[in-house]
């Protein structure tokens, strides 16, 4: 390692001013992100990379002056800045977009059984065209768990477990669906797989969990909302949810 470069780098006002900048961006988007209760999916979404932009960009702009005269003759500053921003961007990009749904989304597509055709699968395209959303694909998990959930990049995707089919009747099974596909409408999933991707990236956001509380809340219930409001009561989605927490406790065990 290059100690006289690496002091030289944080001598120059110029380089240590961008690194302070960049890092006081990336603070600031994660203070509003917590304070900014009213703001929707969208906004928060657009803080939160801002925030990992923010962060991942003063360390490759390190790297890269490493090795700058290797890149530009007389290591033209600004040139290497703008490429700096534009290479930020795009590995924040692939990431966002191609390698985090293929970890989550498709290995769980993989290992799931595709519901096309069955009477699920066509309640949820139907009521996928009242909210104006893409129409989903509806996936089964073979476990024996009671969970639902869903992601919204590319193709929207619900996943069902085996173990729902079990324990809920038609029309709770119809409940959980209308609430997984208000979290599509919505952008829960994105925001919250995002959220992933900030925690792993930026240590300031795993210990500010900002995506916990009542955002998570708030969408918790938007969702509850609008499947009740489909259904016309709220009895289905109420008895799904007693009857998960039932197996859930169940499964546990007695406490000693």
């Amino acid at each position: 390692m290059c100690t006289e470069c690496t002091i030289a780098f944080f001598l120059s006002p110029l380089k240590s001013g961008i690194v302070a900048l960049s890092f006081t961006i990336a603070i600031a988007a994660l203070i509003m992100l917590r304070r900014l209760k009213t703001a929707s999916t969208r906004q928060r979404l657009s803080l939160l990379y801002v925030h990992v932009f923010a962060f991942v960009f003063p360390f490759l702009f390190f790297i890269f002056f490493r090795g700058c005269q290797s890149y530009f003759s007389g290591c033209d500053q600004a040139k290497a800045i703008l490429t700096m921003l534009g290479l930020t961007a795009a590995i924040s990009t692939v990431i966002a977009l191609a390698i985090v749904p293929v970890v989550f989304v498709k290995r769980h597509a993989r290992k799931s059984l595709p519901l096309q055709g069955s009477y699920l699968d066509r309640f949820a395209k139907r009521h996928a065209v009242t909210l104006a959303i893409k129409q989903p694909k509806l996936y089964i998990l073979n476990t024996a768990a009671p969970v639902a959930f869903s992601f919204s990049l590319l193709t929207p995707k619900i996943f069902l477990s085996a173990g729902l089919f079990d324990i809920l009747s038609r029309k709770e099974l119809e409940a959980v669906v209308l609430h997984e596909l208000a979290h599509i409408k919505n952008g829960a999933s994105i925001m919250r797989l995002s959220g992933h991707v900030a925690r792993l990236l930026s240590p300031f956001a795993r210990l500010a969990n900002f995506l916990g509380g009542s955002a998570i809340a708030e969408d918790e219930l938007a969702a509850d909302s609008f499947a009740v409001n489909v259904q016309g009561t709220n009895l289905h989605l109420e008895a799904a949810k007693r009857k998960i927490i039932i197996f859930n406790c169940e499964r546990s065990g007695p406490q000693q």
